[in-house]
C-alpha cells in the first residue's frame, strides 16, 4: 500500500498548469507566429518554384502552394501584434523621456 504525501496531487496539478499556460504562451507568441509563417512560407515557395510553370499551365495546385498560403497568412497575423508592441514600447519611451524631462525641471528649481 503505497501512501500520497499531502499536497501531492495539487503540486501535480500546478505543474501541469504552469506547463499548459508555458505552452500556450509560446504558441500564441507573435514573433513564434511570424517565424512560423516565414519558414513555411520559404518551404512552400521552394517546393511551388521547382514547378511553377508547369503547374500553371496546367492549373494544378501541389502542396508547396499550400504552404505558401498558409505561410503568408501566419505572416499576416504576426504582423498586427508586433506593430501593436512597437507602438506600445514607443509610447512608453516617449513617456518615460517626458518624465525625466519633468523630474529633472523640477530638480533644478
Amino acid at each position: 500500500m503505497s501512501t500520497v504525501p499531502p499536497g501531492a496531487n495539487q503540486t501535480r496539478k500546478n505543474r501541469g498548469s504552469r506547463i499548459a499556460r508555458a505552452l500556450t504562451a509560446f504558441v500564441e507568441n507573435p514573433i513564434t507566429n511570424l517565424v512560423k509563417g516565414i519558414v513555411l512560407l520559404l518551404i512552400g515557395v521552394s517546393e511551388a518554384s521547382r514547378t511553377f510553370s508547369e503547374d500553371l499551365a496546367r492549373w494544378r495546385f501541389r502542396v508547396g502552394h499550400g504552404l505558401v498560403l498558409i505561410g503568408l497568412f501566419g505572416i499576416l497575423e504576426a504582423l498586427p501584434h508586433l506593430i501593436d508592441s512597437v507602438e506600445a514600447g514607443l509610447r512608453y519611451l516617449e513617456l518615460r523621456e517626458h518624465k525625466n524631462r519633468t523630474d529633472k525641471n523640477e530638480a533644478d528649481r
